[in-house]
């Protein structure tokens, strides 16, 4: 079975026979497919192995390395928006969203100067050609979104904003002008003429100007005059304080001027400063020849606009478009990023985010423009779809991030911000994230718990106590039993912990036993260990006593297992044999009590069964007569005692 990438133009094949004719497929998340063989082939008697099943993903750019700085710094970039956006009044929206979406544009402008570094030291020189036009392809697009629908002037003038535009991203014209001005005689050189057009057609007029100041014949009438034409060309400033009307009567006359020095033959005799004034003058022919120096049909459509409609506004800026288009070729020639383009100039919303789906390989950049977009304009009556889309493609992109191995956490602080469905889908994910380790566990724990998931934080502390069992970390398995606030479970580590004991004489990590504190309560027999714990604390201490007293309410109490009672009868030896009598005559009956019922339990199932084990019982056997007649002899003192006491 073979896997074509129309990117990348590859194949990978499954070499396994079974799914070599027929295979079924189902999708296992945004970029990841289930297939399997069709179930006539396993079902066949012939058919030998064992039948498997295959996840064929799709490789994202976002895993690539370049990618890894814009996803971690668009987080917080991400966060801060949602954040703006509840503190300030909707009339303030505009300058949050701009602000932001310039923060989105200057990350993907670093990571383009990254790649830029990057492809003149080492690397895979293809990768990264491919990873710097993605970029390129963003930051386009992003800033024609920003100019058409986030940051709108007053009066919809858009023309100085497209010029900005186009001037950022096409620099050839600024390239080729410094190349010729730092040759030794500019005017000789072979691209002097079409760096003036090229600076002309982008509006740069001071360097137009700047160039045909270092012709010999700058002094000449014919270039003087075209000077002063492009001195005087009038550009529209939304904050200049001249209105439109006033603007387009100055824009006019400038114009007129153009047209009468043409017509008088001003430059009859430079047929390259004709050419320069017939740009001027908006002659559309000229433009259009002069293609080669725009690239593209945006640029052109820009160019076109600066000289014949200067005062253009965003609802004509489509059929402008359209012109463009034509004079380069029409709609075969346009490419999907066209496409994208396109919609975006007939302010098509749902058709810019469906395009960039298509032009895009990732699902990072049409996650954040539909989330800027949204925030822009998602409660106007013809966009009530937009809120519903925004959380949709950000759920597919946290599906995406989820699913790597160290970009999870980033998924889940994007889900904090998507309502209901992102606090589901957040719950639903830490819960089937991979334990790798105790780090990672510590961390899933620690972001459940901030988000007040208990489930989570108890279902992981189960099986992190269990795979400590399993590994015999007992220590480490109770720590997790007790976190988990499972009582079945901390019960049978705290057996295991005293059946260690029994055989080894001392505590699975004594330290952690030591600090339970209230925690102990979670179940019997870890109460029992814990104040078990507390008794050697006290006899160690020196601190008979109490430790005596504690040790006989463990024996009353019935707290301890069976098969730890001779264990307990044991250690209460050395306190019975003590200078003093610090067990008291009711205390010794007790132990006399214990000491009877374990005889009678080990006659009923026989002592070894009683005992459980060898060693344990031999040593008991050894020591019971001995431990009867300090019994006695502490019953006898202990009377005495207490009965000198009263007196």
């Amino acid at each position: 079975m073979s896997a074509f990438s129309k990117n990348t133009s590859r194949t990978w094949s499954i070499q396994d026979p079974v799914i070599t004719n027929r295979m079924h497929g189902i999708i296992g998340g945004v970029s990841s497919l289930l297939v399997f063989p069709h179930k006539d082939h396993y079902k066949d008697d012939r058919v030998e192995g064992k039948i498997k099943l295959y996840q064929v993903e799709s490789f994202s750019w976002l895993w690539s390395r370049q990618a890894r700085k814009l996803i971690n710094e668009a987080m917080g970039t991400f966060i801060s928006l949602q954040d703006a956006v509840k503190e300030v009044e909707p009339d303030d929206y505009k300058s949050v969203l701009v602000k932001k979406c310039r923060e989105y544009r200057s990350m993907i402008q670093a990571c383009v100067e990254d790649i830029t570094m990057c492809r003149e030291c080492e690397g895979d020189q293809e990768e990264l050609t491919a990873s710097g036009q993605l970029l390129y392809k963003m930051e386009l697009i992003l800033s024609l979104i920003e100019i058409l629908f986030i940051d709108k002037k007053p009066g919809g003038m858009i023309l100085g904003q497209l010029l900005m535009w186009i001037r950022s991203h096409f620099t050839q014209c600024i390239e080729k002008k410094n190349e010729v001005m730092e040759s030794d005689h500019p005017h000789q050189h072979s691209a002097y003429w079409e760096a003036v057009y090229g600076s002309v057609l982008q509006g740069r007029m001071e360097d137009a100007r700047h160039m045909l100041s270092n012709h010999p014949f700058a002094d000449t009438d014919p270039f003087l005059s075209i000077d002063e034409l492009l001195r005087k060309m009038p550009f529209y400033q939304v904050y200049g304080g001249v209105s439109v009307a006033e603007f387009t009567v100055r824009w006019q006359h400038w114009q007129s001027e153009c047209e009468r020095r043409l017509q008088e033959g001003h430059y009859s005799t430079c047929h390259q400063l004709q050419t320069v004034c017939k740009i001027l003058c908006g002659d559309q022919k000229t433009i259009n020849n002069l293609i080669d120096l725009m690239d593209t049909w945006y640029h052109l459509m820009v160019s076109t606009l600066l000289f014949t409609c200067p005062t253009v506004k965003l609802f004509r800026l489509h059929s402008a478009a359209q012109d463009a288009i034509a004079c380069v070729g029409g709609e075969q020639s346009t490419t999907p990023l066209d496409h994208v383009l396109l919609a975006a100039m007939e302010a098509d919303i749902l058709q810019v985010i469906k395009e960039c789906q298509q032009v895009l390989d990732n699902t990072w950049f049409t996650a954040h423009v539909t989330d800027l977009l949204c925030h822009t304009m998602g409660q106007t009556t013809d966009q009530k779809f937009l809120p519903e889309l925004r959380e949709s493609l950000l759920l597919d992109y946290v599906s995406v991030l989820v699913s790597h191995c160290s970009l999870w956490q980033i998924g889940i602080l994007y889900l904090d911000h998507l309502g209901p469905s992102g606090i589901a889908m957040s719950q639903t994910v830490l819960q089937r994230l991979p334990l790798t380790d105790d780090s990672r566990a510590h961390k899933i724990i620690q972001m459940a718990s901030d988000r007040n998931f208990d489930s989570v934080v108890v279902g992981v502390c189960r099986v992190m106590g269990r795979r400590a069992l399993s590994q015999g970390r007992l220590g480490s398995a109770i720590w997790w039993g007790v976190r988990s606030r499972d009582a079945a479970f901390t019960s049978h580590l705290a057996h295991q912990i005293l059946q260690k004991y029994v055989v080894e004489g001392r505590f699975e990590s004594s330290q952690l036993l030591d600090d339970l504190g209230p925690a102990m309560l979670l179940s019997d027999t870890l109460t029992f260990l814990g104040k078990y714990r507390e008794f050697h604390m006290m006899y160690q201490d020196g601190n008979f006593r109490d430790a005596a007293v504690l040790l006989v309410s463990l024996i009353s109490s019935k707290l301890a297992p069976e098969y730890f009672w001779p264990v307990l009868l044991l250690d209460a030896l050395p306190l019975l044999k003590s200078e003093e009598p610090v067990i008291s005559a009711e205390q010794t009956y007790e132990l006399m009590y214990c000491l009877h019922n374990l005889h009678n339990h080990a006659s009923k199932r026989g002592k070894q069964s009683s005992l459980e084990n060898e060693a344990t019982c031999s040593a008991f056997l050894e020591k019971e007569i001995d431990l009867r007649l300090a019994l006695s002899n502490n019953l006898a003192r202990a009377i005495i005692h207490e009965g000198s006491v009263d007196n």
